[in-house]
Parts: C-alpha cells; structure tokens; sequence
C-alpha cells in the first residue's frame, strides 16, 4: 500500500465527520465532569447540610407521643423524596450541562445516523483480532492500567496519612467524626480527580494526533478529489461522455495504451491507463467480459502489457467502475499495490508480465 503522507482535506475531514468519525476523547469529558461535580459539592455542601438537617428536625420532632407511627411513615418517606429531589435537582442539571457542553467544545455540533447502523464487518473476527494490536487499543489499556494503578496509589497515601485522626472518632461526637471523614473524602477526591483530569489532557492531545494520522491520504486521493470538485459539473460530465464513447469505439484495442490489465483470469479483463505526473489516479480504458475480455488479454500479450490475476479486484472494478474514468475510492489501496508492483517490474531488465498476484 503506497504510503499516506498528506494531510486529510477539509471534504475527507467533513465526510469523516457525516459518519461520526471526529477526534474525540471519552476520557476527558468525563473527568472534568468528575472535577467540577467534586468542586460544586464542596461549595454548596453547606446547602445541602442545611436542606437534609432541617428535614431531620422537622421530622424528629413532628413526631408526637401517643401518636401511631407506622401510619406516618409514607408521609415521612414522601418528604424526604421531595427534600432530595428539590435539593439535588439543580445540581443535576448543572453536571449534566456541563458534561454536554465540554463534549461540544472538543467535538463541536454533531449528529450522525450512519454511526449508529449495524456494521457486518465488526462481527468480523479477523477484523477484531487486528484491532486488539492497534497502537490505539495498547493507549487504551495502558491508560486503564495507569487509572486503577494511580488511583489505588493516592487513596492508599491518604488513607496512611489520615489513619491517626479516622481512628480518632471513634471517641469524637457525629459531628465530629462526620467532619473528619468529610475532609478525608474531599482530599481523596481532590487528588484523584486531579490525576484524572491530567490523564484525560494527555488523551485528548493523543487522540487528535491519531486522528489526524488516521486520516492522511496518498498524493493520488489528494489529486483525485480536487479533480472530482474542481471545474464546470457539465462540462466534466460531457467530457467523461466523449471519453467513454471513444472507448467504446475502440474496444478493445484501447487496451494497447494500457499500463496493466488486471482479469479474473478468464471471465473480465480491465486495461488500466495512469501517468502519475498528469493522473491523479489510474484510468479505466476498456473492460469487458467473455470475448471481449478474450480481445483486451490478446491485445496485451501483442504489445507486451503485463497482465496480473486479481479476482476480487478485477470484479469490482468491472461492477463499480466505468470506462473513461478513474478508478473507484474502493480500489485505491489495491490498486496501490498494482502500481508499486508494477514499479519493480519496469525497472528490470527482462519484466515476466504474465504474473499472478493476489490470488
């Protein structure tokens, strides 16, 4: 496969972004989440104390000697659901925001319904199997690795390090001990949450760099597009018409301008044209089946075209492409192999242009 060494233009990256593929970090969302929630509980801690405390009295001291308890305990419960609803409800809401909006700044505004159709080729085991050797998934493991390691780390030396005034409380009133163990949940989650945030920083700049390397295209994709975008639609079409005409008309001795002629062996022959200086990309000359796939074999063999077996390439060059024009996106990295190929047989001496490749 030739090498990708340009950088991905805005319609490759506009068309990746229709599909759902963007430079995301999962990671980073969710942990300055983790840290502005940390941070609006320690603000608002006090409301809450105050919400949930004056429930506790209200409902300790409505309740009156003599009286049947049993029979007040839905109300009881009623109100504590109201009091924790209307308590934590803004604060919900306000995590929630935040979570959105931090994935809006990263990714922008996006919505793709292909990304959420099945794909077959995930059901693909092999394709699974290559997937689990990707620099990507390595990052993924390390980071998790790194996460519950550093984790385990800073609540152990936290833990160490408060352990005289945990063991303390036991001797401490509530209020007291729920003071201490308030102050040893804050350092915990604070240190953490720190730890955290770093790694997602450090996953968010990687996956923009992979992203951006994923997305590099060859010289000859780069060459293709600005000639499918650039120009007067009509005049394009008409001009790819009279090419397929003339074709026709000569089919198949066009085939002696071919560079290559890729066949099934026997059943579709495709004469491919490409000059990488004025080209961006490999030219359908002429294709046929049966007889005519006969003819462009015979032409080669006359003048010398190499000729290589590739089945599936052959087959969906004759399905996808058509004549006068350049070759299907689909093919590309095959027919970089066809290129490079054809690269080292040129530069020999004494070519063997009959070979069988991709079989």
């Amino acid at each position: 496969m030739a090498e990708k060494t340009e950088k991905a233009t805005p319609k490759k990256l506009r068309d990746a972004r229709k599909k759902g593929q963007v430079a995301k970090s999962k990671d980073f969302p969710s942990a300055f989440t983790f840290a502005t929630s940390f941070s609006l509980i320690v603000a608002t801690s006090g409301y809450f104390f105050k919400n949930l405390a004056g429930y506790m009295l209200a409902a300790f001291t409505g309740v009156k000697e003599g009286e049947n308890i049993g029979a007040q305990i839905p109300m009881y419960v009623k109100a504590a659901f109201q009091v924790i609803f209307n308590t934590s409800m803004p604060f919900m809401i306000l995590i929630s925001l935040v979570g959105i909006l931090v994935s809006f700044l990263i990714v922008g505004p996006l919505f793709s319904l292909q990304s959420m159709k099945p794909d077959i080729k995930k059901l693909n085991p092999v394709n699974n199997l290559k997937g689990i050797f990707k620099l990507k998934t390595f990052i993924e493991l390390l980071k998790s690795i790194m996460k519950i390691t550093g984790a385990f780390i800073l609540i152990y030396s936290v833990v160490y390090n408060s352990l005289p005034e945990i063991v303390a409380t036991a001797g401490m009133p509530i209020l007291g001990s729920a003071i201490v163990f308030s102050d040893f949940l804050i350092k915990v989650a604070f240190r953490v949450g720190l730890f955290f945030l770093a790694i997602a920083i450090f996953d968010l700049v990687f996956q923009r760099k992979n992203f951006a390397k994923e997305m590099k295209m060859e010289k000859f994709e780069v060459k293709q597009e600005h000639k499918d975008t650039e120009g007067n639609p009509e005049i394009k079409g008409k001009r790819r018409q009279t090419q397929q005409e003339i074709a026709y008309q000569e089919s198949p001795r066009a085939a002696r301008k071919a560079r290559a002629i890729v066949t099934n062996p026997i059943h579709i022959a495709v004469a491919l044209a490409y000059d990488a200086e004025e080209d961006p990309a490999p030219k359908i000359l002429v294709m046929g089946k049966g007889v005519t796939a006969d003819s462009i074999v015979k032409v080669a063999l006359e003048n010398n075209i190499p000729i290589m077996r590739n089945v599936p390439l052959a087959q969906l060059l004759y399905n996808k492409g058509k004549i006068g024009q350049y070759i299907p996106e689909e093919t590309y990295e095959a027919i970089a192999e066809v290129l490079k190929w054809l690269d080292s047989i040129e530069a020999t001496t004494e070519p063997e242009y009959n070979v069988d490749i991709f079989k």
